[in-house]
This record gives structure tokens, C-alpha cells and sequence, in this order.
């Protein structure tokens, strides 16, 4: 149900906001365009999170290799410079297969991952050691890098999402979802606040587009949600930590 419900949400946002108005909306309509997103992503991963508790490690990579592979042909046809394209509706089914392939991945990826996340000390190494990385590739490495020279590569590593009159709206990087993802199942497998960890993730993501759209300047999502995870887990956290060996 949870996994119908989040398809079905994001297939209405993907072909129906293009459609809506012509693109000269406020700064209100677009965060609206950002909680729609980020329900539909919620709604997805609570669904396959919950779907793939009894499901074998390799099952889950072999479901996340599918995806992957049916998801780049998709984003390559999809393109941003090319969903305005006639047949437009043809493409826009060609993004919502990209991002839902990738978000699948991302997904399986996350929860394979933190099958082997055995304590509170590692995720939090791992929130730590993911958002200086997120940090220095965004404003001195790597991502800076694609970006500035507008590299090709940047089509697969991003998720390209509508907004209200434009087909390519904002875009969220795979890694933001592959570590939203992460956190909320190492906070199932570890018996830490689930729901909440997944809802502070998805509303971090938002503050962090939020913030950007303030700014002017895209910002990296992962820092704000591994805060959020640490948030929402502190006195559990800390408590695990304190637990003699």
C-alpha cells in the first residue's frame, strides 16, 4: 500500500505540475513542490523499507542493480535539456521511470548497507564522515568540479523533479537519498525512533532546499540530514554509547 501510494503520488507530481500555470510562481508554491516530492519519496521508502525486512541481502543488491540499469536509459532520455521536447509526455514518463528506478536503488542500496551497521558508534562515524565529504565535494571538490563545467555526468547523479509550470524544476543529488535511505533503516534494524528518523529526514532535505532557495545557491542536503538522524535519536544515541562493552 505504502509503496503504491508513494508511485502514485509521485507519478501525479511528475505529470501533473508541469501542466500547472507556466513557471512564474512564488517562492510558496515552490516549496509546495518540494513537500510533494519529498511525501511521495517518504511514502516509497517507508513501503520498501518495510517490504524487504524478511528478503535476503543479495535479493534486495540484485533488485537494486535492476533498477539501476533500468533507470539511467530513462534519465538519459529525459535529460533537462530535453524534456521540453515534443512528445513532451513521453519524456515526462521517461522521468518519472528515472527517478522511481532511482529511488529504488538508492533504497536497496541503503538497506543492504545498514544490515551491517552494528552499533550507534559506526552510524555515527558514517553521518560524520559523510557529511565532510558531502561539504568539501560540494564547495571545493568534485561536485563543484561537475558542476562548473556543466559535466554529462551530472544527468545520472541527479534526480530531476517538476515544478508548477516546468518540467525541470530542482534536482536532489543520489547520494542525499541513498543516506536518507540509510539512516532510517539503520534506525529500524537498531531499534532507534524510525518513524521520526525518516519524517526529521525528509524535513531536513526540505530545510536544506528551503535554505537554498533563500540563498540563491543550491546547498548540500546530507549535512542537514545527518543532523536530523542525531536529532532525532540523541538521547537513545548517547545512551548506547555510554552501555559498557
Amino acid at each position: 500500500m505504502w509503496i503504491t501510494s508513494g508511485f502514485v503520488a509521485l507519478t501525479l507530481v511528475t505529470l501533473v505540475l508541469p501542466a500547472v500555470g507556466e513557471g512564474g510562481f512564488s517562492p510558496a508554491h515552490q516549496v509546495s513542490a518540494y513537500v510533494l516530492v519529498l511525501v511521495s519519496v517518504g511514502l516509497l521508502f517507508h513501503g520498501l523499507l518495510s517490504l524487504w525486512e524478511d528478503l535476503p541481502t543479495p535479493a534486495i543488491l540484485i533488485l537494486g542493480a535492476s533498477a539501476v540499469a533500468l533507470g539511467l536509459p530513462a534519465a538519459f532520455i529525459s535529460r533537462p535539456e530535453v524534456l521540453t521536447e515534443e512528445p513532451a509526455i513521453l519524456r515526462l514518463l521517461a522521468l518519472l521511470l528515472a527517478d522511481a528506478f532511482r529511488l529504488l536503488a538508492s533504497a536497496a542500496l541503503a538497506y543492504a548497507l545498514a544490515r551491517h551497521v552494528t552499533s550507534v558508534g559506526v552510524v555515527l562515524l558514517i553521518a560524520g564522515v559523510a557529511t565532510a565529504s558531502d561539504l568539501f565535494s560540494v564547495f571545493a571538490g568534485p561536485t563543484r568540479a561537475l558542476v562548473r563545467e556543466d559535466s554529462p555526468a551530472l544527468d545520472f547523479l541527479l534526480l530531476i523533479f517538476p515544478t508548477f509550470g516546468q518540467p525541470a524544476g530542482f534536482a536532489l543529488g543520489v547520494s542525499d537519498f541513498i543516506f536518507l535511505a540509510l539512516f532510517a533503516a539503520t534506525s529500524r534494524l537498531l531499534n532507534l525512533r524510525y518513524p521520526l528518523t525518516l519524517a526529521a529526514g525528509l524535513a531536513a532535505t526540505l530545510l536544506a532546499m528551503v535554505c537554498g532557495l533563500i540563498l540563491e545557491r543550491p546547498l548540500p542536503a546530507l549535512p542537514f540530514i545527518s543532523i536530523s538522524f542525531v536529532i532525532a535519536n540523541a538521547n537513545l544515541l548517547l545512551a548506547a554509547l555510554r552501555k559498557p562493552l
